[in-house]
């Protein structure tokens, strides 16, 4: 496989989830402010194509996929077929995703180089996909090493786009962000449902006391209160800034409230290396789906908590001093392939990717 076809200026990006393009964006703008040429593929998921045309960015689009079986192993034979034309199309120097199947796979087929991101452990339906790319980030906590390019670095892909702490909210009154997902995707088991009703109730009663804000990708059935807010998809991190305390299940969700100072309570039977760190830091609560009743509990004596209470803030301000700027490190990574990846592969070396991470980013939106 020839590596220095990254030095051709040229990178196809697989984006499934709204999360991915939050990842990429700020890499995006730098490809664009510096004249490099790149193309998107991107699944009809949520807001993502709202995202991509707020900023002005053109996109193959792959569909919605499909929640039945049949469609979906459908979808994932057009998917690649899709993957593989827009590569010979286009023919990149490097291919990037946050654990895409499908690029990986045709990439591997085209012998292009792929590089992704993989913070998602417990995947046993993807990971052998993701131990195909070429070069892997995750983060250090991360229990698998796939070769000897998978490097794990001190961040958390949220730092691609959130590198502030939010100031603490002075007004009176507490407000809550709910965020609820789907648990029928790939990196989900059957565990992981829980009582929509149940929620739905205890949200409703908490906003006749609290502002609300309810994110949610499945469907609502229940009449709720209009107390409770639905944040603009596509800015919803503004809305989420307004609160005091976040409540999902939605790992990255979690980890973003709790970076921008938001103790965070994460509903999952499937806990993520990244997540116990969190979680060993005092920063994030979890809970199973069947222990809905306690996190609620939880979720109260929070909203009492007094805002003077600093032990959050210190506790959050030392574990991110040792976490580097993703963005940054994945820019001077492609910019300089192969030598980047033997660098990387050095333990000596790997002393220098602090420095090379406080390298400016041009960053895309106000989040």
């Amino acid at each position: 496989m020839d590596h220095s076809l990254a030095r051709n200026r040229r990178f196809l990006f697989d984006l499934n989830h709204p999360a991915d393009f939050h990842f990429f964006k700020n890499l995006f703008s730098y490809l664009g402010e510096k004249g490099y040429s790149y193309r998107l593929i991107a699944r009809d998921k949520e807001c993502l194509h709202e995202l991509l045309e707020s900023e002005g960015i053109s996109f193959i689009s792959r569909g919605k996929g499909s929640h039945r079986l049949l469609g979906k192993y459908v979808y994932a034979g057009y998917n690649l077929l899709l993957t593989l034309t827009q590569l010979l199309l286009f023919r990149p120097g490097l291919t990037l995703s946050l654990s895409s199947p499908y690029l990986i796979t045709a990439s591997r087929i085209l012998r292009i180089p792929t590089l992704t991101y993989d913070d998602t452990d417990f995947n046993p339906r993807l990971l052998p996909f993701i131990r195909r790319a070429d070069y892997i980030f995750s983060p250090v906590n991360y229990p698998h090493t796939f070769h000897e390019k998978h490097f794990h670095i001190q961040t958390y892909k949220e730092l691609a786009y959130l590198q502030a702490l939010k100031s603490k909210n002075e007004g009176e009154g507490k407000s809550v962000f709910f965020r609820i997902t789907r648990t029928d995707s790939i990196h989900h088991s059957s565990e992981n449902r829980m009582e929509l009703s149940a929620v739905l109730r205890e949200i409703n009663q908490i906003s006749t006391e609290h502002t609300t804000f309810l994110s949610s990708e499945a469907s609502i059935t229940l009449e709720l209160s209009h107390r409770v807010l639905f944040p603009d998809r596509v800015n919803i991190h503004e809305d989420l800034k307004k609160c005091d305390v976040f409540w999902g299940n939605s790992a990255t969700m979690a980890t973003e409230a709790i970076i921008m100072g938001l103790p965070a309570i994460f509903i999952g039977s499937e806990k993520f290396a990244y997540l116990k760190e969190l979680e060993e830091n005092g920063l994030l609560y979890c809970f199973s789906p069947d222990q809905i009743e306690q996190s609620f509990r939880k979720l109260y004596d929070l909203l009492q908590q007094s805002p003077s209470d600093r032990q959050f803030e210190d506790s959050l301000v030392q574990l991110l001093e040792e976490k580097i700027n993703i963005t940054s490190l994945i820019i001077w990574f492609i910019e300089n392939l192969p030598e980047s990846a033997d660098i990387l592969g050095d333990e000596q070396a790997q002393k220098l990717i602090p420095s090379i991470a406080q390298k400016p980013v041009i960053q895309a939106g106000s989040t």
